[in-house]
């Protein structure tokens, strides 16, 4: 962000300076993060509903991965969907931003190491992602969307506290709340 060069070059920006911080401020911006939140939230709120209201053919979903032991199937069946709700529903919200995208992305990186390994081992399953009502067969497709998933909670975790630290500290901004 300092000048650089000496002569005609003196007074001049860093070019690559100046664009991480023009990158920086629009990954900060309130609004980004309050989409962010919305659309992480709301895909993992409209998941978890029809595993909840079918939990046995989500634990059939589960143990099709073949990754667990039999004994914890359906014990994921009945919990994961319920984290997925209640982290969907703080994010959209507004509460426990940091905690919620932290579960999210533990659970994203779950399902995506899960579907790519039942890839990689030619299982031709569905992906249990929303339940039976949209049922999806595994494919990299889902990984794909997985991972851009993933980056939505990377930015509610790192970029969340940082809005959310200018708005407390300024009360001029207070009623902003909302948006971080």
């Amino acid at each position: 962000m300092g000048c650089v060069g000496k002569g005609r070059n003196a007074g001049r920006t860093d070019e690559p300076s100046r664009k991480m911080t023009e990158m920086k401020n629009m990954l900060q911006n309130k609004y980004l993060i309050f989409i962010s939140r919305c659309v992480l939230g709301t895909v993992f709120i409209v998941a978890s509903v029809d595993k909840i209201a079918n939990p046995a053919i989500f634990a059939e979903a589960v143990a099709a991965y073949k990754l667990l032991p039999y004994a914890l199937v359906n014990a994921v069946a009945l919990v994961v969907p319920w984290l997925e709700l209640v982290c969907g529903v703080f994010l959209v919200s507004g509460v426990f931003l940091r905690s919620s995208s932290s579960v999210m992305f533990l659970l994203l990186c779950v399902f995506t190491v899960a579907m790519a390994s039942a890839m990689l081992r030619n299982l031709s399953i569905d992906c249990g992602c929303f339940g039976t009502a949209h049922a999806t067969m595994v494919g990299w497709g889902r990984v794909l969307e997985d991972i851009g998933l993933l980056a939505l909670s990377v930015h509610i975790f790192h970029f969340s506290q940082i809005t959310q630290g200018r708005i407390q500290n300024n009360p001029q901004t207070s009623r902003e709340g909302s948006f971080s």
